[in-house]
């Protein structure tokens, strides 16, 4: 039997004041004392911290609960980044398209505890394009079972904390990632120089179950439009002109017309050699920045145009070498922050088997380096940093 986190939203929603301001100031494209530093973490990893297995978060919604709640507690007194996002998540793993397209699942077990939740590709053949129906969310099973199951997770989140925000909502990826989800990304990129014209008609159906998909959150939730967020992952690693051909005319229509009152971008790949469509085409507001991208590029290009965060490998934090980490946090602290608009992150989420107490080393060595004016003699692997990433860009120069 799982007992409930004491927790009291309101006093916690008062702690994070101060991160809010110092966050509120980079949004306005103005210095704050320093650079915000917010880590990208989520429910499994809060469900491994504190003794949980994926089996037990995602298949036990106290456990579920439970985990994010301590999760918050960590964050305010023990890890202290400039979290500021007090509420809960409805969480299934990354499994939107398996739920909406009727595919096999796998999720953890007694057998495989930790395995994370993942969607069996069911597109193989040219005719499983023809076979795949933009469902109706009224109708559908799976989607309306995710609702069930929504419902009930939010009842147990008032029951037990009151008016704690709850998030959740059923949509896919954008069509490029979407289809990579559907028929894994070996398939997905050949299959674009091999059948250009039945990739185009995959995509317009992963469009329109978008849109549908997108209609009724709204339907059913009440929640404000205005504001759309796209997570583009496989995008990213289409070159330039490939990208420009089946990505970017979706991806706009969705922002047209779902992101009137704002728009943001998470791409854990590449981004750098688009910076510009990005921010001329699709105008984007936030972006989320994964690691492999040249932070020097993007911080150009997005200065006080664009807020964004991210880029820190994660991986350094697996070395348990402070030095290791003082680099990573230094080399985008001092690319990135004159721009005025980024706060520092891992690229990606921070997975599960990251040392806490390397986080908390990178937390506080990034409030350290991070105080604005931004001061080269604060730094202290500068050169070691700027030819490891003089070496970088050249390597990234002859692949792309």
């Amino acid at each position: 039997m799982i007992d409930v986190e004491p927790f009291d939203y309101r006093r916690y929603h008062r702690l994070v004041e101060e991160s809010r301001r110092r966050v509120e100031a980079v949004r306005d494209f103005e210095e704050p004392d320093r650079v915000p530093v917010i880590i990208g973490l989520g429910g499994p990893y809060y469900a491994k911290l504190f003794g949980y297995t994926f089996a037990e978060y995602y298949g036990d919604f106290k456990a579920m609960l439970d985990a994010q709640v301590k999760g918050i507690k960590w964050r305010v007194h023990w890890l202290k980044d400039d979290f500021t996002s007090i509420g809960v998540g409805f969480d299934l793993g990354a499994i939107a398209e398996g739920i909406v397209f009727d595919c096999d699942i796998r999720m953890p077990d007694e057998r495989n505890p930790w395995m994370s939740p993942w969607v069996v590709p069911s597109i193989r053949r040219l005719e499983d394009i023809d076979r795949l129906e933009v469902p109706d969310p009224a109708t559908h099973k799976g989607i309306q079972e995710y609702y069930r199951k929504f419902e009930e997770f939010k009842l147990l989140a008032k029951r037990s904390y009151g008016d704690i925000p709850v998030w959740g909502g059923l949509g896919i990826h954008p069509p490029v990632s979407a289809a990579g989800s559907l028929m894994g990304p070996r398939r997905l990129y050949s299959w674009l120089l091999k059948y250009p014209c039945e990739m185009h008609r995959l995509f317009r159906k992963l469009e329109e179950t978008f849109v549908v998909l997108r209609e009724y959150y709204f339907e059913v939730t009440g929640a404000d439009g205005g504001y759309l967020g796209l997570c583009d992952d496989h995008a990213g690693y289409l070159n330039r002109d490939m990208y420009k051909r089946f990505a970017l005319p979706y991806n706009l229509r969705l922002y047209e017309r779902f992101g009137h009152k704002g728009r943001s971008l998470h791409m854990d790949s590449h981004m750098d050699h688009i910076a510009d469509i990005l921010l001329d085409v699709y105008k984007v507001r936030d972006v989320d920045v994964g690691v492999e991208n040249d932070i020097r590029v993007l911080a150009e290009a997005f200065r006080g145009k664009v807020v964004f965060n991210g880029n820190a490998n994660w991986r350094v934090l697996l070395k348990r070498s402070p030095e290791a980490v003082e680099m990573e946090v230094e080399r985008c602290i001092y690319y990135a922050a004159p721009s005025l608009g980024y706060i520092f992150d891992n690229g990606g989420e921070t997975y599960a088997n990251i040392p806490a107490e390397m986080l908390k080393y990178e937390v506080e060595y990034a409030k350290k380096v991070g105080r604005y004016p931004i001061k080269r003699s604060r730094f202290r692997h500068l050169d070691a940093v700027e030819r490891r990433s003089r070496e970088t860009r050249r390597f990234w120069e002859i692949c792309l």
